[in-house]
């Protein structure tokens, strides 16, 4: 299945409409979004009405061209984001089965190996500093996976 997302104006961030990936097992949803070997991925699962997801999201974007800038293509920044009403929570809650997450905003950080989709770092509301520091420590593990791969 191939997702068609939009990228944000800046290029750096990857936004992804949880509605395309709810129809995937857990394993495909994840494997879709991690796609080669050598590359960390990073990846924010909002909603609306998130108050902790509005107050990150210009934090996220920054960390993404900070990142980017300084990296290139060795980290790849996406944002899932989940569809809500207080009177429609099913999208929340299949968002939640898929990636066995507990509450919004909640930050991914995989990399790819031979054997599949390995998760390095989860946390639900992170200091931006933390997640820059698991994402940057994940780039030795990223390559050494790709070089045994």
């Amino acid at each position: 299945m191939t997702i068609s997302s939009q990228l944000s104006s800046e290029k750096n961030l990857e936004v992804i409409e949880f509605e395309r990936l709810k129809g995937l097992s857990d394993n495909s949803a994840v494997e879709t979004l991690v796609k080669e070997p050598g590359v960390v991925y990073v990846t924010a699962i909002t909603r609306d009405g998130c108050s902790g997801c509005m107050e990150q999201k210009p934090l996220f974007r920054e960390l993404a061209q900070k990142m980017n800038s300084d990296l290139g293509g060795k980290v790849h920044f996406a944002n899932v984001h989940v569809r809500y009403a207080e009177d429609d929570r099913e999208e929340s809650w299949d968002s939640k089965r898929v990636f066995r997450h507990a509450a919004y905003p909640t930050y991914l950080v995989h990399v790819r190996s031979k054997n599949g989709v390995l998760e390095v770092y989860r946390a639900i509301y992170p200091n931006m500093n933390e997640l820059e520091k698991q994402a940057r420590e994940s780039l030795d593990l990223a390559k050494f996976y790709k070089d045994a791969a």
